[in-house]
């Protein structure tokens, strides 16, 4: 039988292989990793090295031997993305320090902990697709690549890098507009504003039903972000759907809505050809177009000239309390892990407007003469990630929520059973069961109300993820002033 000190000494041996191991993977995780399809979940993995399990943006790595199964087992057990068949990607990795993002050269100037001279003065700061960027003075002092030089960790326990944009003149911006249906916009005049004033849209097209006072709200604006928006017709498209009896909610308005939207889509894009707009996005008023440090029109501009939709990921806000009003300025987190959102996961979609015959196939994407999906480029298929997110402020503040959903009450049983977000089910049956907001009833307080909500839309819920954050950088003072 093995001595008591062989076997230490064994297991110290193992200890230093396994340590060996890691750090030949977080050496060569310094480089950019050029991943590979190279299995489907179940199937053999037949390329040696380093192997990542997952799908979209969630993954598990390792170091497989080539034979090995594509599987959870081969991950130490861990599920990246439970409840979809996921894949393995093996990758050879480059040590390629140049890479172009939409017309924007970028070189990698510094790892983390290291000095970057960086003579445009605009650098990027985390890893894969987590990045803050910053705009330092033009031919500066070396910056250090560090939290400290940046103010907000993009990427949670993980090493980061800084790449430097190359200073070069933008191309000339596209003409990009957005369409919005609306019924009772949050705050119609910070999301005016910051699209039409910060990021670049040039036009902005709102349908609006139910809200009056929105002629007040306009007037807030200066006279050129007024010039930036076209009223599409404002209706109580409510009334129209009312059922019998004193409930004045509309009915089963979960599916109906979609249609509507798909009206104000084709609309717009009907006057955005006659205004000589180049892409029209479709987004709603709990949503806001999300760029580091480009306008928008000067991303769209650099996009591939056979490509008539360019799809837009989103990502899920996340609040400190449910004491939030002001959700857009007071947020400063979002969830990137779309296996946890609580609404869609399919992104947004911006389609080129001299594509004739595109038309809307839903609120999240535009379609061909023959109902095929158009020549797309997807976003988050770019060098850092997508440069274009949309940030899904859902259900926010609380009282929106209330009012949300205890108009969705009156969705039929079988609708709501089909509806695939388990915060929307357990809402509308929320309210379904209080009957009305203020009824009294147990499980109806506002403190049980506030409870549900909280525990799904704040920093408290229980699936969320440090590594899945990612923070905004959003110069909320300069746009409001």
């Amino acid at each position: 039988m093995p001595s008591v000190r062989w076997q230490c000494a064994f297991v110290l041996l193992l200890d230093v292989v396994a340590a060996s191991k890691l750090r030949t993977l977080s050496d060569r995780a310094q480089e950019r990793a050029v991943w590979k399809h190279c299995a489907l979940e179940g199937n053999l993995v037949t390329v040696p090295g380093a192997v990542r399990f997952g799908w979209a943006s969630q993954w598990v790595e390792s170091e497989l031997a080539a034979g090995a199964t594509c599987s959870s087992a081969s991950f130490q057990h861990r599920d990246p993305a439970p409840g979809v068949r996921k894949v393995c990607e093996c990758t050879s990795f480059s040590s390629a320090t140049d890479k172009i993002e939409l017309g924007t050269s970028w070189h990698r100037c510094a790892r983390e902990g290291s000095n970057c001279a960086c003579s445009s003065g605009v650098l990027r700061f985390g890893e894969d697709s987590r990045w803050v960027t910053e705009e330092f003075r033009l031919n500066s002092a070396p910056v250090p690549c560090a939290l400290a030089s940046f103010g907000l960790d993009p990427a949670v326990r993980r090493v980061k890098e800084c790449w430097c944009a190359a200073a070069t003149l933008p191309p000339k911006a596209a003409k990009v507009a957005i369409v919005m249906l609306s019924r009772h916009p949050p705050d119609l005049k910070t999301w005016i504003k910051y699209h039409a004033s910060h990021i670049g849209v040039d036009h902005i097209f709102i349908k609006l039903e139910d809200s009056p006072g929105v002629s007040a709200i306009l007037e807030q604006l200066s006279e050129e972000e007024r010039t930036k928006v076209t009223l599409l017709g404002a209706s109580n498209q409510a009334a129209s759907l009312i059922g019998m009896g004193e409930d004045t909610r509309p009915e089963d308005d979960y599916t109906s809505l979609q249609a509507r939207q798909m009206v104000a889509m084709a609309s717009a894009k009907r006057s955005s050809e006659a205004m000589g707009i180049d892409w029209l996005i479709h987004i709603d008023d709990d949503e806001l177009l999300y760029t580091q440090n480009r306008k928008i029109g000067e991303l769209l501009a650099a996009m591939p000239a056979g490509s008539d939709q360019a799809y837009l990921p989103n990502v899920e806000a996340v609040y400190d309390s449910a004491d939030v009003k002001s959700c857009f300025m007071q947020t400063k987190q979002v969830n990137l892990n779309r296996y946890t959102f609580e609404s869609y996961a399919n992104g947004k979609s911006a389609v080129r407007v001299a594509r004739k015959d595109a038309h809307p196939a839903g609120p999240h994407q535009w379609r061909d003469a023959a109902n095929r999906e158009l020549e797309s480029t997807h976003m988050d298929q770019e060098p850092f990630g997508s440069p274009i997110l949309v940030v899904h402020y859902e259900s926010c503040p609380f009282a929106r929520w209330e009012d949300k959903f205890w108009e969705l009450g009156r969705t039929s049983p079988q609708k709501v059973s089909q509806i695939p977000f388990p915060f929307y089910r357990e809402s509308i049956t929320k309210m379904q069961s209080c009957r009305s907001r203020d009824s009294g009833l147990p499980g109806c307080s506002r403190d049980a109300l506030v409870a549900l909500w909280s525990k799904w839309k704040t920093r408290g819920n229980s699936n969320l993820k440090q590594e899945d954050l990612m923070p905004l950088n959003i110069p909320w003072d300069a746009i409001i002033a």
